[in-house]
């Protein structure tokens, strides 16, 4: 896919959600497309751009602001793209993850000590601390589909897609502050978490960590983020506030080199479990294997939900009927290399293919 052609795919993605976003996609001329094309590939996600871009000036508002920069401040747009991270942190990943996490938990005698790789700010550090709804249509897998706990809406229905739903509570938090997620979900459901998720210790691994008590951080991360989800950024300071209340370590660095040293932080006694969320599309294909092949080596647990596709091996696992181009698909939700569901590019539509 060109650069042009992985523009305009977001921007047909992102329109219903911010048409502002939808609009610089589309804005790229070829200069900026030429500018692009000269970074790495991990460097030229829109995503990064416009974060870029925010933290440079350009005004989201203005669809004529991503090309004015291009051309008035090229240098230092070139510079802060070669070496940024995004730092979006969308805690709502967690909606495909807490299942998965919850099962892991279960099957062991020991609580989870948790490396977030790709960390950020530590937003989606927090498995424990996310209750969880499933919105699940009638009759999805009645053998495995949990009884409700409650009936959203006017007589339980969907107005939106005509069918009827229940809501399946997935995992309850069992300390505040935390948050609340819901999501639409079928296929072949987990069962809900019996217990709470119990995680030992935390570890945050990121080239450029965010610390969540600094007076600037939700501003930093908000750059990555849409201007107009208000209710995204909102649900952001509430992570925010969990993750303060259950702060991990957090360490400087980058996958593969300081994968050991970020588990080799984990205090004894506690199961380790990797964790990355949209993380490995921003590591180069090569050192993206060599992350997978450490893990093996190390023969830790790894939960991944990351773009349908970068991982050949897990992608391998999937059904014959996903398709990477669906966006219902976007992603690729995995256990220890085998894939499990796949999910919206937010996590909010999940679709389970295997039992966990």
């Amino acid at each position: 896919m060109s650069t042009r052609e992985r523009y305009a795919a977001y921007a047909d993605r992102i329109a219903a959600v911010s048409p502002a976003y939808a609009a610089w996609a589309r804005s790229l001329d070829d200069d900026l497309v030429a500018m692009l094309e000269q970074l790495p590939p991990t460097q030229r996600q829109p995503e990064l751009l416009f974060a870029v871009a925010r933290s440079l000036g350009a005004d989201p508002s203005d669809p004529a602001a991503l090309r004015a920069l291009g051309q008035e401040a090229r240098p230092a747009l070139v510079t802060a793209l070669a070496t940024a991270t995004v730092q979006a942190n969308d805690p709502r990943r967690l909606g495909p993850v807490v299942p998965v996490v919850a099962m892991v938990a279960r099957s062991v005698d020991r609580p989870i000590g948790l490396v977030d790789v790709g960390a950020s700010a530590g937003l989606c550090s927090i498995p424990d601390r996310v209750t969880l709804d499933y919105r699940v249509a009638d009759g999805t897998d009645p053998d495995r589909t949990p009884l409700a706990t409650s009936h959203p809406g006017a007589r339980g229905r969907d107005v939106r897609q005509g069918v009827r739903h229940r809501t399946v509570r997935m995992h309850t938090a069992p300390a505040d502050p935390s948050i609340h997620l819901v999501a639409d979900a079928w296929g072949a459901l987990p069962a809900p978490a019996t217990a709470p998720i119990r995680i030992a210790a935390r570890v945050a691994l990121d080239p450029h960590p965010i610390d969540p008590a600094a007076p600037d951080a939700l501003d930093r991360l908000v750059q990555a983020v849409p201007p107009e989800a208000l209710d995204r950024i909102a649900l952001m300071r509430s992570a925010m506030s969990a993750t303060l209340a259950v702060p991990p370590v957090r360490i400087t660095g980058r996958v593969p080199d300081d994968l050991d040293a970020a588990i080799d932080a984990l205090p004894d006694g506690c199961e380790p479990l990797v964790l990355t969320t949209g993380t490995l599309v921003y590591v180069p294909g090569a050192e993206r294997q060599r992350f997978v092949d450490r893990i093996r080596e190390r023969g830790v647990r790894w939960v991944a939900l990351e773009r349908t596709g970068i991982l050949r091996d897990v992608a391998a696992t999937l059904p014959d009927d996903v398709d990477p181009a669906d966006p219902d698909a976007f992603a690729t939700l995995s256990l220890d290399g085998v894939a499990v569901a796949v999910s919206d590019a937010f996590g909010t539509r999940v679709r389970w293919v295997r039992p966990v």
